[in-house]
C-alpha cells in the first residue's frame, strides 16, 4: 500500500483483512476515522459475496453486509412502519422524548417509505423515508440513553450540508457498523466506481467523514434478442463489440464511423431525414422487463454495424425509462429496403459490474 498525504491506493493483490481493533478515542485523533475507511476498502477487495439482482456488486455496501463476516454492517431493511405506528413504538419501546415524537411526525405524513434503522448493536438509531419517483431520502437520528429514553441527536455533516437533492436517485444512506464502530454509510453510484462516504460514530458525536472510491470491471453481455429476418447470433455478437467500443469512447467510435463506405452514409442519410424511423428499439412484438416499449437515451449514436459483409445501420445508446438513465446498452440494427430503412433487430446489451479492481481511500 502506498500513501501520498491522504491518499491510499489499495492493490487488488492485497487479499487478507486486517481486522480493525476500536479503542477508545479522542474525537479529535481523525486517524482513526481514516481507518474505518481503511476497513472498508480492504474487505471490498478480500470478499466474494453471493449472487444477486445484476451481480453481486450492484450494491457494494450490500455485498460487504453479507459477505464480510461482520466486519462491515448495514441495517438495509430496518422495521417499516406507517406514522401512527412508528409513533406508537417510538413511545412505547424506545420512550422517546417529545422533541424526537415531533420530528419523525414531520418526516412522514404516511406517502411515502418509512422505517427505522439500527447501527449494529449500538443505541445509534435512524428514521428513514423515501419519497417520490427520485426516491429521495430524508433522516432523523435518534439514541437510547443511560436513562433509558431516546432523544434526537444533530445529524452528520454530511446530511447537514447537503442540497435537496443529494440523497436522490444513485444515492442510498445506510445505518451501519465497521469493525463494531456505528458509521453512517452514504453510496453513490458512477457506473463503473462506486463512492462510499462513511461517518463515524464515537464518543456521543459524530467524527470526520472519510470516503472509498471502488473502481470496477466491466461486463457486457447480451441479454435480450428480437430478430425479424436475420442470423441473430452474428448481428448480436457484433452488436455487442460495437456497444463495447461505446462503452470505452463514444467519441473514438463515432470518428471510426465517419471512415465507412457509402452504404452507411446513405442510410445515415435517409435516418437523418426520417429520425422517427429509427427512434424506437425493434422488439417484433416480444417484450423486455415486462414491456413492449424500450426508450434509448436522448444521447444515442448511429454507427455501422458490419456483419458477414452487409452493412447495417445501428443505433446504439443506453436503456432509459422516462428520466432514469442505465448502464445497459441498447442495439438497433436497421437494412435498407428500396428507399427506406426496416428494422431487422434489437439487441439488449446489460452492463454490470464484475470484481473490484481496487479501492483508494482519501
Amino acid at each position: 500500500m502506498q500513501s501520498c498525504g491522504h491518499v491510499r491506493v489499495m492493490a487488488i493483490t492485497l487479499a487478507v483483512l486486517f481486522p480493525l481493533a476500536s479503542p477508545a478515542q479522542s474525537p479529535n485523533e481523525s486517524i482513526h476515522d481514516q481507518l474505518v475507511c481503511d476497513t472498508v476498502a480492504r474487505t471490498v477487495l478480500a470478499i466474494d459475496p453471493p449472487d444477486g439482482w445484476r451481480g453481486p456488486w450492484q450494491s457494494p455496501v450490500r455485498a460487504l453486509s453479507k459477505a464480510s463476516r461482520g466486519a462491515v454492517s448495514v441495517d438495509a431493511e430496518g422495521w417499516p412502519a406507517d406514522r401512527r405506528q412508528a409513533l406508537d413504538r417510538l413511545q412505547q419501546d424506545y420512550r422517546a422524548e417529545r422533541g424526537l415524537l415531533e420530528a419523525i411526525a414531520r418526516l412522514t405524513d404516511d406517502r411515502w417509505v418509512f422505517s427505522v434503522h439500527r447501527f449494529g448493536r449500538n443505541p445509534l438509531n435512524m428514521a428513514k423515508v423515501i419519497e417520490g419517483s427520485a426516491s429521495c431520502q430524508r433522516f432523523v437520528f435518534f439514541a437510547t440513553s443511560a436513562d433509558g429514553a431516546a432523544r434526537q441527536v444533530v445529524e452528520p455533516d454530511v446530511v447537514k450540508a447537503a442540497d435537496p437533492s443529494a440523497f436522490c436517485y444513485r444515492t442510498n444512506a445506510y445505518a451501519g457498523e465497521v469493525a463494531g464502530v456505528p458509521a453512517f454509510v452514504v453510496e453513490t453510484d458512477y457506473d463503473s466506481s462506486v463512492e462510499l462516504s462513511v461517518t463515524p460514530w464515537r464518543d456521543g458525536g459524530w467524527q470526520s467523514e472519510c470516503k472509498v472510491l471502488i473502481h470496477f470491471s466491466d461486463v457486457l453481455e447480451v441479454t435480450g434478442r428480437f430478430c425479424k429476418d436475420a442470423d441473430c447470433g452474428d448481428l448480436a455478437d457484433h452488436a455487442l463489440g460495437l456497444a463495447k467500443k461505446v462503452d470505452q469512447g463514444q467519441s473514438a467510435a463515432e470518428e471510426k464511423a465517419a471512415d465507412q463506405n457509402e452504404k452507411f452514409k446513405a442510410m445515415k442519410e435517409l435516418a437523418s431525414k426520417d429520425a422517427r424511423s429509427v427512434r424506437s428499439f425493434p422488439t417484433f412484438g416480444g417484450a423486455m422487463h415486462g414491456s413492449s416499449e424500450v426508450d434509448f437515451a436522448p444521447e444515442a449514436v448511429l454507427l455501422p454495424l458490419v456483419v458477414g459483409g452487409e452493412t447495417f445501420l445501428a443505433r446504439v445508446g443506453h436503456f432509459a425509462v422516462g428520466w432514469r438513465i442505465y448502464a445497459d446498452y441498447l442495439v438497433a440494427a436497421y437494412g435498407m429496403a428500396d428507399d427506406h430503412l426496416e428494422p431487422v433487430a434489437g439487441l439488449y446489451i446489460s452492463k454490470t459490474r464484475g470484481k473490484p479492481l481496487r479501492a483508494t481511500v482519501n
